[in-house]
């Protein structure tokens, strides 16, 4: 079945084309939510990860735990 995305400011516009709809025997429905697509990250995960790795990570940078929060 062929759709098509319509974009609406308020609520009376909706109630609108929902009788629309109904009269040309059409649906409406709400778009349904995306699941976030970690595919696209430019971060590589490690198979092995080794959480010591990370020490002194910040030896250059020291922050307090004010700034951190």
């Amino acid at each position: 079945m062929p759709e098509v995305i319509i974009k609406y400011k308020n609520a009376k516009a909706l109630k609108a084309l929902q009788g629309l709809a109904k009269a040309f025997d059409m649906e409406i429905e709400k778009p349904k939510e995306k699941k976030k697509n970690i595919t696209g990250l430019l971060i590589r995960f490690s198979g092995k990860p080794d959480a010591n790795a990370l020490s002194g990570i910040w030896k250059d940078n020291p922050v307090t735990i004010e700034q951190l929060r």
